[in-house]
């Protein structure tokens, strides 16, 4: 070999050399690159054999590089789409994909394993790889946990990982990362830079200098207004030495003019010396997590506003309310239980209220114990409706009744958390009970008088009834128009025919007595109801005579009847009366039985009694013109527990605070001419009935209800009746 030869070779060799030398540090740099990015790689050839693999995805998957076949990765990894329970065929794996030059972007799959048992949420990518000759040579592909932003949609979390594998890896690797990735040399230029970091910097930054990074990439800190300076870029600092993770800051350019939250971690690029020879800086979009963090503040200020809206809601609530943790201390209360209570509810807890307070029944003897009372009830998962109390505070010398319903808190899990008490002061009504009973007992002896009252109102109905009858017998037109037609026809009982066919007025005679037929039978079916009307008051004058030792006895005669109907009734021997006042009347027992069983006419006087009470009402106010609606009455009944429930609801002229634990009083009225007997009967039939009356008005001109509770059995039907006299069995 001449010298020429060798000193060619000695060229080439060297030229080798340093392409090598070239390629190591380019490889190494792209290791680093590898090193600080945040997804786990995968990479196979085409017969599925493993040929890079970093931490990252061993630390996400759980488990290395397998030998086994491409056909059973699914069951060795454990790979399952998002439902968590269906397995992913292996053809549809996005590794097996790309092996097969399949490009995929974002898959989202869940691996569990021996070494993940609860499973995570990985997001995958992935790229086939190809030789300089575009030949498929394998497949690489790109994951990363997304578990907690699955689950929770508050954190993006990140992982860096060292990753070796051969350059043509790196390349595919480098652009399927959805990070920004951008290298600098040891000068601060930029070197290297993948296709997010395109993407976010608007073009191409290749030699753009860091110095010029925020105002050529619009780099802002997060207040959107202020560059962010130069020598606090991660990547500067990266340069000096440090590393940076996180550091936030917004990308505001031409590509996106709206603006990008980023989160930039950055790593200095040692060389085999130990020497600083450049830069890479990782670029998360953390716009999401971002945008999440500000829907939580939103959310937790619409929750404040909220709970002070509830709160501002419970507070203008009459009723106590009183919310407690399972060991009894009070967590919340309103205005209400604090009204109610008289007392600072927010100190107490169960063992004050059974030190300062006695709890009894309603006949203010037998006591209730602490485990009775309906809190602690609810604290031990309970729940209670309507429970009566009478509270005592001796050292106050306080009393009131209360009527409580509670119910168990529990989380999410069923764990008991506490127990919620809901309470209202009845003292008011039973206080009116109380006075109701008196004017029962007292009523024994004004017997004669509440039956004259009662026969009083039948006979004035039966009154109005026949005036109106007479009224309208005096000022009906038809017999004059009768006797008109007459007259004509006897003047022309000569030509009757030839004056009825050929005589214009003539011609008007059969006609006019068709229209007399019609105005005569319209004039008989009035007057039959009318006098059916009557004759239905005369037998109620009957059955309050006949009623009469009833008053003497424990119990009168009880019947099956029906409810609709007995209300019906009452309203239509009171039905003059209404409809000269044009009273709208709603009869509504649709949650109440068809037929119920009771002393027929004593509980017919009461709604009779009751009904006329609201009529009264009803004209009182009109008569001063305050009147400004349609008036109405209404009648609604229905079963809550064992009573019977009957509401008699008007927009009349309203009882006055005063006088509600005084309306049932014998001889008390409000009207001029009134007898203060009707309310006064109605009250000891139900009281003699074992049940109660109640009269609600918010004041003068609010209208009223009285509501009226009756001993309640159903009625057993005929077969029941048959099987009970039988002594059958079911």
């Amino acid at each position: 070999m001449s010298v020429k030869e060798l000193k060619e070779l000695e060229h080439q060799n060297a030229a080798l050399q340093a392409a090598n030398d070239e390629l190591k540090d380019q490889v190494r740099l792209l290791q680093t690159i590898f090193a600080n990015i945040s997804e786990g790689v995968v990479a196979t050839n085409l017969k599925g054999e493993f040929l890079a693999v970093n931490e990252t995805a061993i630390e996400i998957v759980g488990m290395g590089p397998t030998e086994t076949a491409p056909e059973e990765w699914s069951e060795v990894y454990g790979t399952f789409y998002p439902d968590k329970v269906t397995t992913v065929p292996h053809t549809e794996l996005p590794l097996y994909k790309a092996m097969q030059g399949e490009i995929t972007d974002n898959v989202v799959l869940f691996i569990r394993n021996q070494n993940r048992p609860n499973g995570v949420f990985i997001n995958v990518s992935g790229r086939p790889l190809y030789d300089e000759a575009d030949n498929l040579i394998g497949g690489v592909i790109v994951l990363h946990d997304i578990t907690e932003l699955k689950m929770t949609e508050e954190k993006l979390t990140t992982t860096v990982d060292e990753l070796k594998v051969q350059t043509q890896v790196m390349d595919a690797i480098f652009n399927s990362i959805s990070d920004g990735v951008v290298v600098s040399d040891e000068n601060g230029k930029y070197v290297l830079f993948n296709q997010a970091a395109k993407q976010m910097a608007g073009y191409d930054p290749t030699d753009v200098h860091t110095i010029y990074a925020p105002e050529t990439f619009g780099l802002f800190e997060t207040d959107g207004e202020s560059l962010f300076p130069v020598d606090k870029l991660p990547i500067a600092q990266a340069l000096q030495g440090e590393s940076t993770d996180n550091v936030e800051m917004l990308i505001r350019n031409s590509q996106m003019p709206w603006g990008v939250s980023v989160g930039v971690s950055a790593r200095p690029i040692y060389n085999e010396k130990g020497v600083v020879t450049g830069a890479v800086s990782a670029i998360h979009d953390i716009s999401e997590l971002k945008e999440k963090e500000q829907q939580l503040e939103t959310l937790n200020d619409q929750l404040t506003d909220q709970s002070e809206f509830m709160e501002s809601i419970f507070n203008s609530i009459s009723d106590g309310i009183i919310v407690t943790d399972s060991s009894g201390c009070v967590t919340f209360f309103n205005r209400g239980a604090h009204r109610i209570a008289r007392s600072d509810v927010s100190t107490e807890a169960l063992e004050k209220w059974q030190r300062e307070y006695e709890y009894f029944h309603l006949d203010r003897v037998t006591p209730y114990t602490m485990e009775e009372l309906p809190l602690m009830q609810a604290i031990h998962g309970k729940s209670t409706d309507n429970v009566e109390i009478f509270i005592r505070n001796p050292e106050l010398q306080d009393e009131i009744y209360v009527s409580a319903s509670g119910r168990p808190l529990q989380d999410s899990n069923g764990t008991q958390k506490g127990g919620v008490v809901i309470f209202h002061d009845i003292t008011g009504r039973v206080r009116s009970e109380e006075a109701v009973a008196q004017a029962f007992t007292q009523g024994r002896l004004e017997i004669v008088d509440t039956i004259l009252h009662n026969i009083g109102n039948a006979i004035n109905s039966v009154t109005i009834g026949i005036d109106t009858i007479h009224t309208q017998l005096n000022d009906d037109q038809l017999v004059s128009r009768l006797t008109a037609l007459a007259t004509a026809l006897e003047q022309h009982k000569d030509d009757l025919s030839d004056y009825i066919k050929n005589d214009p007025q003539g011609q008007k005679a059969l006609p006019f007595i068709s229209m007399l037929a019609h105005d005569f039978s319209v004039m008989f079916g009035e007057l039959q109801e009318r006098v059916e009307r009557i004759r239905n008051r005369t037998g109620h004058i009957v059955d309050i005579i006949r009623t009469q030792k009833s008053y003497h006895s424990t119990s009168g005669t009880h019947k099956d009847i029906n409810l609709t109907v007995a209300i019906s009734d009452a309203v239509k021997i009171l039905q003059d009366a209404i409809d000269k006042r044009q009273i709208q009347i709603d009869i509504d027992c649709e949650n109440a039985p068809e037929e119920i069983h009771i002393q027929e006419s004593q509980f017919h006087q009461m709604l009779v009694n009751l009904i006329k009470n609201s009529i009264e009402a009803i004209e009182d106010r009109a008569a001063v013109g305050e009147l400004n609606e349609v008036p109405r009455i209404q009648c609604r009944t229905y079963i809550n527990a064992d009573f019977l429930c009957i509401d008699i609801t008007d927009n009349g002229s309203g009882i006055a605070p005063e006088n509600t634990q005084r309306v049932f009083s014998a001889g008390f009225t409000t009207k001029e001419q009134g007898s203060g007997l009707g309310l006064h009967a109605s009250a000891n039939f139900v009281i003699s009935s074992g049940g109660r009356i109640q009269p609600i008005s918010a004041g003068k001109g609010k209208g009223t209800t009285m509501h009226v509770m009756l001993p309640y059995h159903p009625i057993q039907t005929s077969k029941e009746k048959v099987r009970i006299a039988t002594g059958g069995g079911g």
